[in-house]
């Protein structure tokens, strides 16, 4: 059967090796799971997004990989673009180039990154998308308020004429009509309910006609937090477990938990069934702990044949 949703496993490698990293990306295209990603975030205690990920992407063969997302502040945009369109000459097709206006503040002052309001960082991500976007597609020039080229020479190292896909990911109503305009697929928010995407769906739609984009651009992401038990008993234990290391009581613990892909395999497919329904086509998954690989292969196991 061939699944129309697409599944990511989402890693946050803050504490991780580069080896137990590397133990995570074989197991999940082992395991037919459709990419993997990690964040980018300059003080983490694990290895650099980028590096890894291109490290990573050379030692598998199938999984697509996926910044999620790139910081925009942190590099100028004919950077990633070069990098990202070198990355894809190695691997065709598997890479997706996630960005976000976003971060860490508390990194950006601690690096003494300039870090402008929201509003404006998402500006200068609009321009930078674009950008992009012109050195993918054969060079030329841009007069924007954050970035400039003046003749720009093209990337011609991209594996794909059309240049690669862009994730845009983060929060608001500014963030969405940047993603509507300048994105392939859309990032947004966690553990966002059926009848959220429901009303976002249309408002995303709405600003991509504005843009006179093709229809169905952009495809819907979704963010789920994983807590997956093979039968009730296992899932209470799950639960439990989840509850004490935050500090919650068990009741708690299910309220916050009441939109994630939290429960047995027939609970979560059928939350997955729904987000479907709500437009959703890929969804990326936050194991609780995705180096206890029993959790990766239940899923894949039990839930996505489903599908």
């Amino acid at each position: 059967m061939v699944n129309c949703m697409r599944f990511v496993v989402r890693i946050h490698q803050n504490g991780w090796s580069y080896q137990e990293l590397e133990a995570v990306w074989w197991e999940s295209e082992r395991l037919g799971y459709d990419g993997a990603s990690l964040y980018d975030v300059l003080g983490i205690n694990g290895p650099e997004c980028w590096t890894a990920l291109t490290a990573l992407t050379a030692r598998t063969r199938k999984l697509v990989a996926v910044p999620l997302v790139l910081s925009s502040p942190y590099r100028h945009p004919a950077v990633v673009a070069r990098m990202a369109a070198t990355l894809d000459a190695v691997c065709p097709g598997r890479i997706i180039v996630g960005l976000g206006a976003g971060g860490s503040d508390a990194d950006a002052a601690a690096f003494g990154v300039r870090w402008p309001p929201a509003a404006q960082r998402i500006e200068a991500l609009g321009e930078a998308a674009q950008v992009m976007r012109i050195l993918w597609g054969g060079g030329g020039s841009f007069s924007g308020r954050w970035y400039q080229l003046r003749d720009a020479p093209a990337y011609r190292g991209t594996a794909r004429a059309e240049g690669l896909p862009i994730l845009i990911g983060g929060h608001g109503p500014r963030l969405l009509r940047t993603a509507a305009r300048h994105a392939d697929l859309c990032n947004i928010g966690f553990d966002l309910a059926p009848g959220g995407w429901r009303l976002l769906g249309p408002m995303l739609a709405a600003h991509a006609r504005q843009a006179e984009r093709m229809p169905g651009s952009p495809v819907l992401t979704h963010n789920a937090t994983v807590l997956l038990g093979g039968d009730e008993a296992e899932f209470s234990r799950l639960v439990s477990a989840w509850a004490s290391r935050r500090g919650l009581s068990e009741e708690s613990a299910r309220q916050k938990l009441v939109h994630s892909l939290a429960g047995t395999p027939r609970q979560v497919c059928e939350r997955l069934r729904a987000l479907e329904a709500a437009g959703v086509g890929w969804v990326f998954l936050l194991f609780d702990d995705a180096r206890d690989l029993s959790r990766l292969r239940l899923f894949a196991e039990a839930v996505i044949p489903e599908l």
